[in-house]
């Protein structure tokens, strides 16, 4: 410590004169510091007090200067990296500031000051989880800080966890008597649990030391009146009044009268002096609560138009929207009520519930996050993000990305495990965990289809899905089958009678036809599925295989081509498409070749097929050049194919460059003697030497 006292004389070190000539009280303030330093170096307080009066008087970059250097000597000391931390805040720089207040609990956990600035970083953050971890580290280092129990309390009261709320305020009177607004906030938890005489008791105790303070008898007339308690509402409202200059005339208007007199005489009055937000919130929630829309929704828009951060008239002005169905001036006025920090559990839910039905996954994710930070028991959007998670997984697998894809699988399974233990008597719950179990061939997904079946027995899917899980599970080396096709059949065919339209039954019946070898019935409940349902691409992949197989290559294409319709992304599609095009029909669908291949480059651009056959399309287009670059990045991946070799030396022959075209020739051959292309190369290289 000695030499950290040292590092920090180093403000001695500087050249005050520029600093006197602007501030004398400054570097006298600087003189007391340097002696407290001596005595005291470890302590933080003294330290504060000096940044803090440093950025009162402008004169920050003194103190900046002198903490960086000191950083610099002694990287690890914490007292150096703290005060520097609180200097960056100071200076309204959190941005340095945060990373240093970590680093500084890092070296030493001891030090509380840090803690009470992460844990304020994370609230001002809304990472209320995260916040509350610093608070109880500052409680236990530091029992009598009066500012975190203070500030525990109001996070608590946020997310709704009263007791413990009204626990923390205590504590905080406890040490500090003399805080007037650790009174009004223990009233507004009591306010809260509509218990209205504790409430008014400790607004009293914090009017006696805070006598001319309007808003926050203003906030109990809001919480009496959301707890349908009109007459206390509007004696609290006339309190805030009366300790309001510009209403304290007036508020005897409102002596006596009930809550509908107190809406008419509100509107009286807001009309002749319209500029108090709070007010015009009030008057707004009044006329909400007497069924006057139009009045409500116009003193909101007042009220919103005098203080644009009030969260909570964002939410109501929204919710009020949304009763007269202007959906997106709803969703405007929730988000920016979630931006201004609303963290209520019906605020999100509701936001959560509208990007769902938007379809923004995007914003759904963000949202859900910050639900389930909050309160973690919620099923319905575990279930959601066990729906994005899958739908994220497939989307990865098609692309190749395997380990991407088994990260998303797990997420998926976790989401939907979590919601069948916070609500296990929900069907599609159960339906959803086992369906990701039968993809993993887990035999435990039965268990779950079958509480499903039990939950919803007229709900098709689960039957179908059950029936085609059992006719696949095998056992032991010989993989033989642990279910008689009898029973697969069985519920199959219930699924069908349950509901002759369900596209899922007929698509499982064609697979479980497809595995007992009978193609044409298998064909046929593959049609049936895809006439229910275009969208899903499945049908159409195993038809356009089953009709390339027997040869019907323009009916396979058109399979491909709805494959890719209903999914652009399926690279299996896109290639087979492709082959076909080109196999079968290259005059006339050579370019929706290219244009398909195009796609598959974009999502897999690694693949030695797709990068030859799209070369072959650029031969095709007269674009030689780039054909031979897109054979030769085909050659990379894949270096002994003699398919590849034989169409780059179909483009050097055509450009003339014969040496080139006898190289790749007779890599040909050498690779594949027997195989078509390697037959057809020999023929080239004689033909190219001349030789009969």
């Amino acid at each position: 410590m000695k030499k950290f006292c040292l590092v920090l004389f180093s403000f001695l070190s500087i050249n005050f004169s520029t600093v006197l000539s602007q501030d004398l009280a400054f570097d006298q303030a600087v003189q007391r510091y340097r002696t407290r330093v001596q005595k005291d170096p470890k302590n933080l307080e003294m330290h504060q007090k000096m940044i803090d009066y440093a950025a009162k008087t402008n004169q920050i970059k003194v103190p900046l200067n002198v903490y960086r250097k000191a950083h610099e000597k002694q990287p690890k000391n914490p007292i150096v990296i703290y005060v520097l931390a609180y200097t960056y805040l100071a200076d309204d720089q959190e941005s340095k500031a945060f990373p240093l207040f970590q680093q500084c609990v890092t070296t030493n956990s001891s030090i509380w000051q840090a803690h009470l600035q992460l844990a304020r970083y994370f609230q001002n953050h809304y990472k209320y989880e995260q916040a509350i971890v610093h608070y109880e580290k500052v409680r236990d280092l530091h029992p009598k800080s009066t500012a975190c129990h203070f500030e525990m309390g109001q996070i608590y009261r946020r997310l709704g966890v009263l007791d413990a709320a009204e626990n923390a305020f205590l504590q905080a009177i406890d040490y500090d008597k003399s805080l007037a607004q650790a009174y009004y906030e223990l009233g507004q938890i009591y306010a809260l649990q509509k218990m209205a005489d504790q409430a008014i008791e400790q607004y009293r105790k914090g009017k006696k030391l805070d006598p001319n303070n309007p808003i926050v008898r203003y906030q109990l007339a809001h919480i009496f009146l959301d707890n349908d308690d009109g007459r206390n509402a509007i004696l609290a409202l006339r309190s805030g009044m009366s300790a309001d200059t510009q209403y304290a005339q007036v508020v005897n208007r409102l002596k006596n009268v009930s809550s509908l007199q107190a809406s008419s005489i509100l509107r009286q009055i807001l009309k002749a002096k319209p500029n108090s937000a709070h007010l015009q919130y009030f008057a707004g929630k009044l006329c909400n609560k007497i069924g006057e829309i139009e009045q409500s929704i116009f003193h909101l828009q007042k009220a919103k138009s005098l203080d644009p951060t009030n969260a909570n008239v964002r939410f109501l002005l929204g919710q009020l929207y949304e009763e007269q169905a202007e959906t997106q001036k709803a969703v405007s006025e929730f988000e920016e009520s979630v931006a201004l920090g609303n963290v209520q559990l019906e605020l999100l839910l509701k936001l959560a519930e509208t990007y769902q039905r938007q379809n923004n996954q995007e914003e759904f994710i963000k949202i859900a996050d910050q639900i389930l930070a909050i309160n973690a028991d919620q099923p319905e959007i575990h279930y959601q993000l066990s729906q994005f998670y899958d739908y994220q997984f497939q989307q990865k697998k098609r692309e190749g990305l395997i380990e991407k894809s088994e990260n998303l699988s797990k997420k998926a399974v976790e989401h939907a495990d979590r919601a069948v233990k916070l609500a296990p008597d929900v069907a599609k719950y159960n339906l959803k965990l086992g369906a990701l179990y039968d993809r993993q061939g887990m035999l435990k997904s039965i268990r779950f289809y079958e509480k499903a079946i039990q939950l919803d027995p007229q709900n098709a899917e689960p039957y179908y899905r059950r029936g085609l899980f059992m006719s696949n599970f095998t056992f032991g080396s010989a993989k033989v089958l642990l279910y008689e096709p009898e029973l697969v059949m069985e519920d199959l065919t219930r699924a069908v009678q349950l509901d002759p339209n369900s596209a899922g039954a007929h698509h499982a019946l064609g697979v479980v036809f497809d595995r007992m070898g009978n193609v044409q019935q298998a064909m046929s409940e593959f049609n049936k599925a895809a006439e229910l349902d275009p969208t899903d691409s499945r049908p159409h992949l195993y038809l356009g295989e089953k009709y390339a197989n027997s040869g019907q290559f323009q009916l396979a294409i058109s399979s491909f081509a709805k494959v890719i319709k209903v999914d652009p992304s399926n690279v299996e599609a896109l290639k087979d498409y492709a082959f076909l095009c080109l196999s079968h029909d290259q005059d006339r669908l050579w370019r929706r070749a290219k244009k398909a291949l195009e796609l598959a480059i974009k999502i897999r651009p690694n693949d030695a097929e797709i990068l030859m056959n799209y070369a072959y399309t650029l031969y095709l287009n007269g674009e030689l050049q780039r054909a031979v670059e897109y054979y030769q990045r085909s050659l990379e991946i894949r270096p002994n194919w003699e398919k590849t070799y034989y169409n780059l030396a179909l483009v050097y022959e055509r450009t003339g460059q014969k040496v080139l075209a006898l190289q790749a020739y007779e890599k040909t051959v050498d690779i594949a003697p027997n195989s078509r292309q390697g037959k057809k190369a020999l023929e080239k290289i004689n033909k190219l030497k001349g030789i009969n």
